[in-house]
């Protein structure tokens, strides 16, 4: 197989504060002897990605189309949601942020009280309250967001449940989770947890992610944004080009399947 890899160099910044010498306004920041974990998260979901791909080219496990069956993609949605808290945590809620606009009234919430609230409300507040905006909850990617919440919480509290999730049937839809041909002629199919493991459901989840935290630094404060785009850029998308330009290089046809029989069976 070709070494390429699909998914972005990471960028680790080794220093997100100002420069000593640099101010903002009449406050001059320190400098921040801290790094980032929220950057090795989102890489560590790119390469259950890359991981999902070597799958597919030694031909384990089914495939339908660029979406194959993976072995750790449900680590992949809760890595995915950690990564985009992580970043919230850095990047609105650790000590430059504090410097940079000390009268917010996010302050004034407990820190116990930020460190429970939901992740899905905390994404709406706390832009809004640190810069007096914040993007729209009816709309991408926070709608995808909400998804990938209730995804990582039902696998974190699996109680081995037949029934699957709303949300399943809408993700099978637009092609993230994996669906098995044969159910259009024998009612067959995989159940959802094993709908859920697969090769674009990991790269949804990593896509998702990526596009929340690009979204947060759109609503970001100038004085905050430049600091925190060694963060931001860490985020990067992986595109569908770029899958099937990997399918090309691996002389796989990205409209093929894996076993063949199981899709030649509908056309006798």
């Amino acid at each position: 197989m070709k070494q390429r890899h699909v998914i972005a160099q990471l960028h680790i910044p080794l220093n997100t504060a100002l420069s000593e010498s640099s101010s903002s306004g009449d406050q001059v920041v320190p400098t921040s002897a801290a790094t980032t974990i929220s950057g090795w998260l989102i890489h560590h979901v790119g390469h259950l990605y890359e991981m999902a791909l070597e799958r597919i080219v030694q031909k384990k496990g089914v495939r339908h189309g660029i979406n194959g069956a993976a072995r750790y993609g449900h680590s992949a949605y809760i890595l995915s949601v950690v990564a985009v808290e992580a970043f919230i945590n850095e990047a609105y809620l650790g000590e430059i942020p504090r410097l940079l606009f000390k009268n917010s009234p996010l302050w004034n919430l407990s820190t116990d009280w930020l460190e429970r609230l939901e992740l899905q409300t905390k994404l709406i507040l706390v832009p809004q309250l640190l810069f007096g905006e914040s993007f729209d909850s009816s709309a991408q990617p926070h709608q995808d967001m909400a998804t990938l919440i209730r995804v990582r919480n039902d696998l974190v509290h699996y109680k081995m449940q037949v029934k699957p999730p709303k949300y399943i049937k809408a993700l099978a839809d637009t092609k993230v989770l994996l669906g098995n041909p044969r159910a259009q002629i024998d009612g067959s199919d995989y159940l959802w947890p094993d709908k859920l493991n697969c090769s674009e459901g990991i790269r949804w989840a990593h896509n998702t992610a990526c596009k929340v935290v690009h979204t947060m630094a759109e609503h970001t404060d100038e004085r905050l944004k430049s600091q925190i785009k060694g963060l931001v850029s860490n985020f990067a998308e992986i595109s569908e080009s770029d899958v099937l330009l990997w399918f090309e290089e691996n002389g796989i046809d990205p409209a093929s399947h894996e076993p063949a029989v199981i899709v030649d069976d509908l056309h006798p």
